[in-house]
């Protein structure tokens, strides 16, 4: 078995789509499963929000991918909205030292027992302003810390996406 780590890259759509993004990850928090966050408030999604466009504009990187999302889908042996929960931390953890970032546990559908965490991590880091560019070098950082994490290997999915802003 696998853990499935899907990497939905966003070119377009700007900072109305990071607004979209914390909704949702707001949602999956409203359903009473595992959230949280670093480097913002995740209990209120415009407050994140607001959080994390004062860091792209700091920085001057209004104009860049606004975030990065991260679904990170457990295999059947390990799927419980327990373990869910108790491995979104660790897991968004990696990237709390450099970058602002939330996350959330949804079921994958409403009556679903099968679990997956979202992870929305804002692309502008924290300490020097340079973007993650989610390229395969720093996804497989991410990666081999999610397979420290759940002792299983790990197959990616990239999903790249393209909205008009």
């Amino acid at each position: 078995m696998a853990v499935l780590i899907k990497v939905i890259r966003d070119s377009g759509g700007g900072l109305p789509y990071l607004r979209n993004a914390c909704n949702y990850i707001r949602d999956g928090r409203e359903q009473g499963y595992g959230y949280g966050g670093y480097g913002l408030n995740p209990y209120d999604a415009g407050a994140a929000y607001a959080q994390m466009e004062a860091v792209k504009r700091y920085y001057g990187q209004t104009n860049a991918n606004p975030h990065i999302h991260f679904v990170v889908s457990f295999d059947g042996s390990t799927n419980t909205a327990e373990y869910a929960a108790y491995a979104a931390p660790l897991i968004a953890g990696y990237f709390k030292d450099n970058y602002q970032v939330m996350w959330s546990v949804h079921p994958a559908d409403p009556d679903s027992s099968h679990y997956h965490t979202h992870i929305l991590l804002n692309s502008v880091n924290l300490q020097n302003g340079h973007l993650f560019h989610s390229g395969r070098y720093e996804v497989n950082g991410f990666c081999c810390h999610v397979k420290a994490i759940t002792g299983m290997p790990y197959r990616v999915v990239y999903e790249n996406k393209r909205r008009e802003q």
